[in-house]
């Protein structure tokens, strides 16, 4: 008996079984190790990709994402997203670029875009990583998948990552049903497996967050030779390749408990809740909610004038005035300390001690982001629902102010040493204000403004709500007019942008921060996230996107409440 079962551990350990763990014992260590090593071994195929003009070598598409899949540097990616003939610049993730070719692309129903499948080649010389194609025909629901690819509105040198499970081997339209969210610029971009193997293509999404569509990576197999061919098929290829049978179809683990991942992690809730609570309070005169963390001030210096020990960080641009903060049925009050604007982080100071929260001493060191820690499991920490269960999907990096920036609506040109305007949009507030073609704008809030950067750089310094006042010269008449600046308008309506809670009202420019994807809603922002092993990890700061949420480190935490409350 004892000989059986050393064979049977012995076949899970070959052909992985062991690594999924079966029933309803989560093992969050072993898969957070498998999640890495899949990610480990796909990572650098997978690329950035968009258009470029032959003659100036400039971008002239939309970005997108490919995956290499051969030494011969054949790359797949959607139709939608390229054209045959055309040049492409693909960069890989070491920084390395290299010019490509469109290909064969196959997408002619107009409803769906389906099949939606498409490649280009490398036309240079030259070894790069290459990821091992799966088999589409032996995924199963529950199976664990992984997504490496750009979102634009991030705009990184490395892409992100997401992780999910498969919904729907083989559903709606002919796509595979994926969790791993996706938006503009993950188009092309490859699902891997756990095991490291493309089994999908994104293609395109639904408003839902966890509905995102994914081409089978069996229709490439099917048609890899037609794909080599530059033209736009009408209609599915005649020429079919052989698609074949996956080998580890039957050693394929799944986990029904992964459709429930926040149930495997309700152990935290005992030790860790009381580390997240509820901060309302007033802006403008409007009710205003956000989560914020409790820290315990438990290495006083001599002669710190601190007087209560417990202390709350939280997002600034969502704490106002009259705040009263919740922590599970206890009311109480809290004044603010310091504000940091360009971290748009907020330090509060309860006025009556409580013996809970993180404990300043255990955060001073910081905990590990870098590129070698992405996908470990985080848990974003909430009060009154249950916890948020994500991974890690970037290492540091800087979020410049852009989405944030109060809306203005004029564009500028350089023209004989001027700046001067080109545009103004209808409606926007530079037309209510009274600017008009040809101003010659001179200065914002008194800054003289001679230089583009200047113009650009100026005007992101301030929010919506704000007034500026613009300096400008109309036919040789020096003018003022003050602007009242608004939100930025929705760039499309793409249903990236209508995910449930949305986007942070202040989601950039930050700098030093991490990606995670959290389905965090914009009032949830403020709160802790802590690691598999219950370390504090950072604080949730802006719902970025409908696929990253942006967090500070606990190492930033730490600095921010040292010099605000000179401990």
């Amino acid at each position: 008996m004892k000989k059986y079962y050393l064979t049977i551990v012995l076949l899970c350990l070959i052909f992985g079984f062991g690594e999924l763990s079966y029933g309803q014992n989560f093992d969050r260590a072993a898969f957070q190790t498998t999640i890495q090593r899949g990610i480990s071994k796909a990572y650098a195929a997978s690329v950035k990709i968009w258009g470029i003009d032959t003659l100036t070598k400039r971008q002239n598409s939309a970005q997108f994402t490919g995956v290499v899949i051969d030494a011969d540097g054949y790359i797949l990616t959607a139709a939608h997203a390229i054209q045959p003939n055309k040049r492409y610049n693909v960069i890989f993730p070491d920084g390395k670029a290299y010019t490509a070719e469109g290909l064969g692309r196959i997408s002619y129903e107009p409803k769906t875009g389906r099949p939606d499948v498409a490649m280009i080649k490398i036309i240079e010389k030259g070894t790069w990583p290459i990821a091992e194609m799966g088999w589409s025909n032996s995924l199963k629901v529950d199976e664990a998948c992984i997504s490496i690819a750009y979102p634009t509105t991030l705009n990184q040198v490395l892409p992100t990552i997401r992780v999910g499970r498969i919904t729907n081997p083989l559903g709606q339209w002919g796509f595979v049903h994926s969790t791993c969210k996706m938006e503009p610029g993950d188009s092309g971009g490859p699902l891997f497996d756990y095991m490291g193997r493309v089994i999908g293509i994104h293609s395109r999404i639904d408003v839902a967050e966890d509905v995102n569509y994914e081409v089978p990576i069996d229709l490439y197999r099917k048609y890899f030779t037609a794909l080599k061919v530059a033209k736009d098929y009408p209609a599915l290829p005649e020429k079919e390749d052989e698609v074949g049978v996956d080998p580890k179809a039957n050693s394929i683990q799944t986990y029904a408990a992964f459709s429930a991942i926040k149930d495997q992690f309700l152990d935290f809730e005992k030790g860790l809740k009381e580390s997240s609570l509820l901060v309302k309070s007033t802006i403008k005169g409007n009710s205003s909610r956000a989560v914020g963390t409790l820290f315990y001030f438990d290495m006083p210096k001599k002669g710190s004038s601190v007087k209560s020990k417990s202390f709350i960080v939280s997002k600034s641009s969502l704490v106002g005035d009259s705040i009263t903060v919740y922590l599970g049925d206890r009311k109480l009050e809290a004044i603010v300390i310091s504000r940091n604007r360009d971290h748009d982080l907020v330090l509060l100071q309860l006025k009556t001690d409580v013996k809970s929260g993180i404990k300043l001493s255990t955060i001073k060191d910081g905990a590990s982001t870098k590129i070698e820690d992405i996908g470990k499991f985080l848990i974003s920490i909430l009060p009154g629902r249950t916890n948020e269960i994500s991974v890690l999907s970037s290492g540091i990096f800087n979020q410049p102010k852009k989405f944030s920036s109060g809306f203005f609506g004029a564009s500028a040109n350089f023209i004989a040493d001027q700046i001067i305007l080109t545009s103004v949009a209808p409606g926007s507030p530079a037309e209510k204000a009274g600017l008009a073609l040809k101003d010659q704008i001179t200065g914002i809030n008194n800054v003289p403004i001679k230089l583009p950067p200047e113009y650009g750089g100026e005007l992101t310094k301030y929010e919506p709500g704000e007034t500026i006042s613009i300096q400008l010269v109309r036919n040789g008449t020096p003018y003022s007019l003050p602007v009242f600046l608004t939100h930025m308008p929705k760039s499309s309506n793409h249903p990236a942008n209508f995910f449930a809670g949305g986007k942070s009202a202040r989601l950039d420019g930050f700098n030093n921060v991490f990606a995670h994807d959290a389905i965090i809603k914009p009032e949830e922002c403020g709160g802790p996230i802590f690691d598999k092993e219950g370390k504090f990890y950072g604080i949730n700061i802006a719902r970025f996107s409908r696929t990253a949420c942006l967090a500070f480190t606990s190492a930033q935490v730490y600095d921010f409440i040292s010099n605000a409350a000179s401990l």
